[in-house]
This record gives C-alpha cells, sequence and structure tokens, in this order.
C-alpha cells in the first residue's frame, strides 16, 4: 500500500452533553475526536463526508488563479493578497453595476475595479478586498498580515449546523448580485504560501448557558503547514455573557458580549504528531445565538 493510500483508523467518541455536528475526514493522517464539525476547504469548495459511516473523501488542491489579462505576474496580489478565492462568470461583468457593491474604490481603470466589499451583519473591519475584472474575473481576498482564520463566516451559521461558506465567498455572491451574473466554481488559493496546496477548517458550535465542548487534533508530521490560525466567536450581545477557547488547557482567547477574535497560532501551540486538545466553554449564554471557535489550517500535503 502506498503512503498516500494509507488512512488511519479514526475512532468517533461522542462526549457527554449536546453533540453539535457531525465529524468528518479526508483521506489523509488527520484524527479529530470529539463532538465538533470539521469542515475541508478546496478548490471546489467545502467537502463533507460524515466520518460515523466511515466514508473518506480527499480534498483537491489550492489552486493559483490562472493568467489574466492585467493581474499576471509580480501585480498587487502578489504584493498584497493573503488567503483568497476566485471565480469566473463566463461572461462579461458590467464595472458600473458591479462597482455599486463596493465600500471604497482603491484603484479604477477601464478592465477593472480593485477595493473593499462590505458583509451583511459585519462591521467594517470585516470588510473584503476585491478585484473585478470585465472580463468575468471577481477575487476576493484578506491582506497578507491576516490570519487565515479570518475567513470563517460565523454570521451565517446557525442551529442547522451547517457552514455552507466563507466571508470571501459571500464578498463574491455580493458582487456578482450587484452586476446581475451568476458567480460560476469558487477556488480557493494563499498567496503567501505557493507551496500549500490544502486548507482545512475544523469548527464547533456551544448553544447552551453554560457548556463544555473539546475535540482533539492530531497533526500528520510529514505534512508541511505554513498557517496555523483560530477564530473564536460570541454572538451574543449582553455583556454578562462571556466564552473561553483553550489549547491544551491554556486559554488563547476569552471574550465578553459580541465579539470575535482570530490570530495566528505558533507552531508549539499546535505541534505535529501530538493529541491537542481544543475546548471552548460559554457562560450565561441565551436564546440559541451561539458561541463559536475554529482551527484554520494552511499547509502542503506532501
Amino acid at each position: 500500500m502506498k503512503k498516500n493510500e494509507y488512512v488511519r483508523e479514526k475512532e468517533v467518541k461522542k462526549y457527554k452533553g449536546k453533540i453539535i455536528g457531525k465529524i468528518f475526514a479526508i483521506s489523509i493522517a488527520f484524527i479529530v475526536v470529539g463532538s465538533c464539525l470539521a469542515l475541508y476547504l478546496s478548490m471546489n469548495g467545502l467537502e463533507t463526508n460524515n466520518l460515523e459511516d466511515y466514508e473518506i473523501t480527499t480534498i483537491t488542491s489550492l489552486s493559483p488563479l490562472p493568467i489574466v489579462s492585467g493581474i499576471d505576474g509580480n501585480t498587487f496580489l502578489e504584493d498584497e493578497a493573503g488567503i483568497s478565492a476566485y471565480t469566473n462568470v463566463e461572461g462579461e461583468i458590467n464595472l458600473g453595476l458591479a462597482k455599486t457593491a463596493f465600500r471604497t474604490i482603491e484603484y479604477e481603470t477601464n478592465e477593472y475595479i480593485i477595493g473593499s466589499i462590505p458583509l451583511p451583519d459585519y462591521s467594517e473591519t470585516e470588510d473584503v478586498h476585491c478585484y473585478v475584472h470585465k472580463d468575468g474575473w471577481v477575487v476576493s481576498y484578506y491582506l497578507k498580515e491576516e490570519p487565515a482564520a479570518k475567513i470563517v463566516d460565523w454570521e451565517n451559521y446557525g442551529t442547522d449546523e451547517q457552514i455552507t461558506g466563507t466571508k470571501l465567498e459571500q464578498s463574491i455572491v455580493v458582487v456578482c448580485d450587484a452586476a446581475g451574473v451568476i458567480k460560476g466554481e469558487v477556488q480557493y488559493y494563499d498567496y503567501r504560501y505557493p507551496n500549500a496546496n490544502k486548507l482545512m477548517i475544523v469548527a464547533e458550535a456551544l448553544w447552551e448557558s453554560t457548556e463544555t465542548d473539546t475535540f482533539d487534533i492530531i497533526l500528520p508530521d510529514d505534512f508541511v503547514f505554513y498557517e496555523r490560525s483560530y477564530s473564536h466567536c460570541n454572538r451574543y450581545t449582553s455583556s454578562s455573557s462571556y466564552s473561553r477557547m483553550y489549547i491544551d488547557e491554556e486559554e488563547i482567547s476569552r471574550i465578553y458580549g459580541s465579539e470575535t477574535n482570530y490570530d495566528l497560532l505558533s507552531p508549539s501551540k499546535l505541534s505535529p504528531d501530538v493529541s491537542h486538545s481544543i475546548k471552548t466553554t460559554s457562560y450565561h449564554c441565551y436564546n440559541e445565538m451561539g458561541v463559536f471557535s475554529a482551527i484554520v489550517l494552511v499547509y502542503q500535503e506532501t
């Protein structure tokens, strides 16, 4: 059996209390155990399989944007973009219409627009940078200084416990709707790490007033991890509600009221070939608004 065909056995352990989602896996040596929702993001979008049924799926690679007039070579994307998503609508885009989706315009020509897109239910700090080309290309991205975990879209995560996209994909939809076109297949790429070919999100949610949930994760030591980051969100507006997120019992984030934290994690926080425990707690949280946490990994599967 070839190394890439080897899949470790997985055991699903249901912790006491509410199981907030399904557990999914891919045909690599990641192990994720616990009551969590694991999503695997690829150039073809969100792919999931139910580990409870022991189904295995291989995700596709992160893929660089094809050479396109005006944005190929050593361009602004390579200079300023980090994690990104892009699509082609397979037709021309009316830039005059697309322009109405922007909060600010940074640069504009007869062929393309560069600026920032506001997202529904998010503050201006969460605006997504966007490039729209008249030939049908839409590229959304966060800056290279921002962690990949910023793409996690908690506002569209509900009690049905499904994550259907990211902030980047949502911004593409906003632009396409304004321009009166339908988005094509959305693909992902990280301009900071040209050798990275995978992006992984492991997420969980808490819905009760006082609740704790935990999952364990092991990173393979034969993969190259370029970035580890986290997102931690409390959607409750009451200042008396708060949540904490831990890695191996060390608190990495604490939030009060309606707030979201995200940041990079050092390699020592999630070292390879070691089982790490990710724990999230909620206090005084009611009305099914939700407390959320996620680990996001950008890596090369060798």
